[in-house]
Protein backbone atom coordinates (compact mmCIF):
# COMPACT_ATOMS: atom_id res chain seq x y z
CA UNK A 1 0.00 0.00 0.00
CA UNK A 2 1.35 3.22 -1.04
CA UNK A 3 1.97 5.75 1.75
CA UNK A 4 1.23 9.53 1.03
CA UNK A 5 3.02 12.45 2.23
CA UNK A 6 1.35 15.23 4.48
CA UNK A 7 1.28 17.71 1.92
CA UNK A 8 -0.14 15.04 -0.77
CA UNK A 9 -2.88 14.20 1.53
CA UNK A 10 -3.89 18.30 1.77
CA UNK A 11 -3.62 18.89 -1.97
CA UNK A 12 -6.16 15.62 -2.61
CA UNK A 13 -8.33 16.76 -0.06
CA UNK A 14 -8.89 20.43 -1.46
CA UNK A 15 -9.16 18.80 -4.82
CA UNK A 16 -12.01 16.85 -3.81
CA UNK A 17 -13.65 19.80 -1.72
CA UNK A 18 -13.18 21.59 -4.79
CA UNK A 19 -14.48 19.26 -6.99
CA UNK A 20 -17.66 18.80 -4.91
CA UNK A 21 -18.70 22.56 -4.59
CA UNK A 22 -17.92 22.62 -8.65
CA UNK A 23 -20.20 19.49 -8.85
CA UNK A 24 -22.72 21.65 -7.62
CA UNK A 25 -22.50 25.08 -9.08
CA UNK A 26 -22.75 23.30 -12.06
CA UNK A 27 -26.12 21.40 -11.36
CA UNK A 28 -27.51 24.02 -10.03
CA UNK A 29 -26.44 26.79 -13.07
CA UNK A 30 -29.24 27.45 -15.22
CA UNK A 31 -28.37 29.67 -18.22
CA UNK A 32 -29.66 33.73 -18.05
CA UNK A 33 -33.12 34.44 -19.59
CA UNK A 34 -32.46 36.46 -23.26
CA UNK A 35 -34.51 39.53 -22.59
CA UNK A 36 -35.59 41.10 -25.64
CA UNK A 37 -33.94 44.70 -26.81
CA UNK A 38 -37.00 45.90 -28.47
CA UNK A 39 -39.93 46.61 -26.14
CA UNK A 40 -43.22 45.32 -27.29
CA UNK A 41 -44.92 48.35 -26.49
CA UNK A 42 -42.37 51.32 -27.42
CA UNK A 43 -43.30 54.38 -25.05
CA UNK A 44 -42.66 57.95 -25.51
CA UNK A 45 -42.88 60.97 -28.24
CA UNK A 46 -42.97 59.65 -31.86
CA UNK A 47 -41.60 61.51 -34.70
CA UNK A 48 -44.12 62.35 -38.01
CA UNK A 49 -42.60 63.52 -41.67
CA UNK A 50 -44.90 66.31 -42.54
CA UNK A 51 -45.64 66.22 -46.42
CA UNK A 52 -47.77 68.60 -48.07
CA UNK A 53 -49.88 68.55 -51.05
CA UNK A 54 -51.38 71.57 -53.11
CA UNK A 55 -55.25 70.83 -53.81
CA UNK A 56 -58.05 72.85 -55.43
CA UNK A 57 -61.16 74.21 -54.63
CA UNK A 58 -64.03 76.35 -56.04
CA UNK A 59 -66.64 79.03 -55.05
CA UNK A 60 -69.83 78.83 -57.34
CA UNK A 61 -69.72 81.12 -60.28
CA UNK A 62 -70.80 84.79 -59.91
CA UNK A 63 -73.50 85.56 -62.61
CA UNK A 64 -74.42 89.30 -62.71
CA UNK A 65 -74.75 92.84 -64.16
CA UNK A 66 -72.12 95.59 -64.62
CA UNK A 67 -73.71 99.05 -64.56
CA UNK A 68 -71.98 101.67 -66.44
CA UNK A 69 -72.83 103.83 -63.71
CA UNK A 70 -72.26 102.18 -60.72
CA UNK A 71 -69.47 99.45 -59.84
CA UNK A 72 -70.86 95.81 -58.76
CA UNK A 73 -69.22 94.79 -55.32
CA UNK A 74 -69.70 91.86 -54.01
CA UNK A 75 -67.14 89.54 -50.62
CA UNK A 76 -66.55 86.33 -50.74
CA UNK A 77 -65.12 84.10 -48.15
CA UNK A 78 -62.28 80.45 -48.92
CA UNK A 79 -63.41 77.98 -46.06
CA UNK A 80 -60.01 76.33 -45.80
CA UNK A 81 -57.01 77.33 -44.34
CA UNK A 82 -53.30 76.93 -45.96
CA UNK A 83 -54.48 79.12 -49.23
CA UNK A 84 -51.70 78.88 -51.57
CA UNK A 85 -53.66 81.27 -53.94
CA UNK A 86 -56.73 82.55 -55.59
CA UNK A 87 -57.66 82.86 -59.26
CA UNK A 88 -60.41 84.87 -60.59
CA UNK A 89 -61.97 84.48 -64.18
CA UNK A 90 -64.35 87.16 -65.21
CA UNK A 91 -65.81 86.31 -68.83
CA UNK A 92 -68.52 88.23 -71.27
CA UNK A 93 -70.07 89.58 -74.33
CA UNK A 94 -70.72 92.67 -75.42
CA UNK A 95 -74.20 92.67 -75.46
CA UNK A 96 -74.58 96.08 -77.45
CA UNK A 97 -72.32 96.61 -80.06
CA UNK A 98 -72.99 98.90 -83.06
CA UNK A 99 -72.30 98.37 -87.08
CA UNK A 100 -70.21 94.82 -87.82
CA UNK A 101 -69.24 94.69 -83.84
CA UNK A 102 -66.02 96.71 -84.36
CA UNK A 103 -66.96 99.71 -82.84
CA UNK A 104 -68.78 100.46 -78.85
CA UNK A 105 -66.63 97.71 -77.50
CA UNK A 106 -67.18 98.03 -73.72
CA UNK A 107 -64.21 97.51 -71.43
CA UNK A 108 -64.26 95.81 -67.77
CA UNK A 109 -61.97 96.15 -64.95
CA UNK A 110 -62.12 93.60 -61.90
CA UNK A 111 -60.82 94.52 -58.76
CA UNK A 112 -59.90 92.40 -55.40
CA UNK A 113 -59.10 93.62 -52.24
CA UNK A 114 -57.82 90.70 -50.41
CA UNK A 115 -57.52 90.25 -46.59
CA UNK A 116 -54.64 91.46 -46.15
CA UNK A 117 -55.67 94.61 -47.32
CA UNK A 118 -54.01 94.64 -51.09
CA UNK A 119 -55.78 95.55 -53.91
CA UNK A 120 -55.23 93.96 -57.37
CA UNK A 121 -56.83 95.32 -60.52
CA UNK A 122 -57.17 93.93 -64.30
CA UNK A 123 -59.09 95.58 -67.15
CA UNK A 124 -59.61 94.08 -70.68
CA UNK A 125 -61.64 95.44 -73.56
CA UNK A 126 -64.08 93.14 -75.82
CA UNK A 127 -62.74 91.17 -78.76
CA UNK A 128 -64.39 92.97 -81.89
CA UNK A 129 -65.73 90.97 -84.24
CA UNK A 130 -66.72 88.14 -81.05
CA UNK A 131 -67.59 90.53 -78.46
CA UNK A 132 -66.33 88.36 -76.04
CA UNK A 133 -63.89 89.34 -73.29
CA UNK A 134 -61.79 87.47 -70.28
CA UNK A 135 -59.79 88.24 -67.24
CA UNK A 136 -57.97 85.92 -65.30
CA UNK A 137 -56.46 87.50 -62.34
CA UNK A 138 -54.45 85.32 -59.48
CA UNK A 139 -53.58 86.27 -56.34
CA UNK A 140 -50.90 84.82 -54.33
CA UNK A 141 -51.16 84.34 -50.21
CA UNK A 142 -47.50 84.21 -49.52
CA UNK A 143 -48.64 81.14 -47.14
CA UNK A 144 -45.94 78.28 -47.27
CA UNK A 145 -46.52 75.96 -44.60
CA UNK A 146 -43.31 74.72 -42.83
CA UNK A 147 -41.93 70.93 -43.39
CA UNK A 148 -40.72 70.48 -39.37
CA UNK A 149 -41.22 67.15 -38.27
CA UNK A 150 -44.35 66.55 -35.41
CA UNK A 151 -43.14 64.74 -31.96
CA UNK A 152 -46.11 63.39 -29.84
CA UNK A 153 -46.96 60.40 -28.41
CA UNK A 154 -49.79 59.24 -30.78
CA UNK A 155 -50.34 60.12 -34.43
CA UNK A 156 -54.13 61.30 -33.47
CA UNK A 157 -52.26 64.22 -31.25
CA UNK A 158 -49.80 64.96 -34.40
CA UNK A 159 -53.20 65.11 -36.14
CA UNK A 160 -54.53 67.88 -34.01
CA UNK A 161 -50.95 69.90 -33.81
CA UNK A 162 -51.47 69.80 -37.83
CA UNK A 163 -54.04 71.64 -36.93
CA UNK A 164 -52.84 74.65 -35.01
CA UNK A 165 -49.54 77.51 -35.94
CA UNK A 166 -47.54 77.11 -38.25
CA UNK A 167 -48.38 74.43 -39.50
CA UNK A 168 -52.10 75.75 -40.05
CA UNK A 169 -52.22 79.23 -41.74
CA UNK A 170 -56.27 80.34 -41.06
CA UNK A 171 -55.15 84.22 -42.25
CA UNK A 172 -57.24 83.88 -45.31
CA UNK A 173 -60.15 81.38 -43.85
CA UNK A 174 -63.48 82.56 -44.01
CA UNK A 175 -61.83 86.10 -44.33
CA UNK A 176 -63.86 88.68 -46.67
CA UNK A 177 -62.52 89.33 -50.36
CA UNK A 178 -64.33 92.03 -51.99
CA UNK A 179 -64.42 91.77 -55.43
CA UNK A 180 -65.78 95.04 -57.58
CA UNK A 181 -66.69 94.45 -61.59
CA UNK A 182 -67.37 98.15 -62.79
CA UNK A 183 -67.57 98.40 -66.92
CA UNK A 184 -66.34 101.37 -69.39
CA UNK A 185 -69.04 101.80 -72.42
CA UNK A 186 -67.08 102.11 -75.37
CA UNK A 187 -69.75 103.78 -77.42
CA UNK A 188 -68.90 107.74 -77.95
CA UNK A 189 -72.21 108.60 -79.88
CA UNK A 190 -74.55 110.41 -77.52
CA UNK A 191 -77.82 108.10 -78.50
CA UNK A 192 -76.07 104.61 -78.32
CA UNK A 193 -74.36 105.33 -75.14
CA UNK A 194 -77.76 106.51 -73.53
CA UNK A 195 -78.98 102.75 -75.04
CA UNK A 196 -76.00 100.72 -73.46
CA UNK A 197 -76.63 100.23 -69.48
CA UNK A 198 -73.50 97.86 -68.96
CA UNK A 199 -73.03 94.54 -69.58
CA UNK A 200 -73.48 91.12 -67.80
CA UNK A 201 -70.46 88.59 -66.69
CA UNK A 202 -69.80 85.75 -64.90
CA UNK A 203 -66.83 85.09 -62.57
CA UNK A 204 -65.71 82.15 -61.46
CA UNK A 205 -63.81 81.62 -58.42
CA UNK A 206 -61.12 78.59 -57.95
CA UNK A 207 -58.16 78.22 -55.52
CA UNK A 208 -55.68 76.28 -54.14
CA UNK A 209 -54.47 75.41 -50.49
CA UNK A 210 -51.98 73.24 -48.41
CA UNK A 211 -52.97 69.40 -47.33
CA UNK A 212 -50.97 67.92 -44.87
CA UNK A 213 -50.19 63.96 -44.67
CA UNK A 214 -48.52 62.52 -41.79
CA UNK A 215 -46.25 59.92 -41.78
CA UNK A 216 -44.25 58.15 -39.34
CA UNK A 217 -40.50 58.97 -39.23
CA UNK A 218 -38.66 55.05 -38.76
CA UNK A 219 -34.98 55.95 -38.80
CA UNK A 220 -35.88 58.16 -35.43
CA UNK A 221 -36.66 57.30 -32.06
CA UNK A 222 -36.70 58.50 -28.36
CA UNK A 223 -33.08 56.57 -27.43
CA UNK A 224 -30.70 58.83 -29.47
CA UNK A 225 -29.41 56.23 -31.76
CA UNK A 226 -30.61 53.17 -33.62
CA UNK A 227 -30.52 50.12 -32.06
CA UNK A 228 -29.42 46.71 -34.37
CA UNK A 229 -31.10 43.61 -33.62
CA UNK A 230 -29.52 40.47 -32.56
CA UNK A 231 -28.01 38.87 -35.92
CA UNK A 232 -28.82 34.96 -36.13
CA UNK A 233 -25.76 34.23 -37.92
CA UNK A 234 -23.01 36.00 -35.17
CA UNK A 235 -21.34 33.01 -33.71
CA UNK A 236 -21.16 34.88 -30.62
CA UNK A 237 -24.70 35.23 -30.42
CA UNK A 238 -25.79 32.02 -28.39
CA UNK A 239 -22.15 31.44 -26.91
CA UNK A 240 -22.77 29.81 -23.21
CA UNK A 241 -20.68 31.36 -20.22
CA UNK A 242 -19.34 28.67 -18.35
CA UNK A 243 -20.15 28.65 -14.84
CA UNK A 244 -17.63 30.36 -12.64
CA UNK A 245 -16.33 27.67 -10.61
CA UNK A 246 -15.41 25.49 -13.81
CA UNK A 247 -13.12 28.76 -14.85
CA UNK A 248 -12.30 28.63 -10.97
CA UNK A 249 -10.62 25.04 -11.96
CA UNK A 250 -8.80 25.55 -14.67
CA UNK A 251 -7.36 28.54 -13.88
CA UNK A 252 -5.82 27.08 -10.73
CA UNK A 253 -5.07 24.04 -12.06
CA UNK A 254 -6.80 21.98 -9.73
CA UNK A 255 -8.70 18.71 -10.84
CA UNK A 256 -5.66 18.11 -12.92
CA UNK A 257 -3.59 14.25 -12.45
CA UNK A 258 -0.49 15.32 -10.23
Amino acid sequence: MISLKKNDKIIIIVAVVILVIAGIGVAMYQSPKTTSIFPTDMMGEQSYNVTWTVRNGSLGTISEFAHKNSKYEDAVKIPHGNVKSVTFNLSWTDDYMTFLRRMGLDTLTLEVITPDGMTSTQSSKSASVTGQGTITLTVNTGIIPPKLPIKEETENDAQQKLKTPPYYDESWTDKEIIIGVSVQIGEIRPLKRMRDKGNDFELQITYEYYDGVLSMDSTKNTGGGTVSPPDDDDPWTNQQVPPPYISMIISTGCGRYI
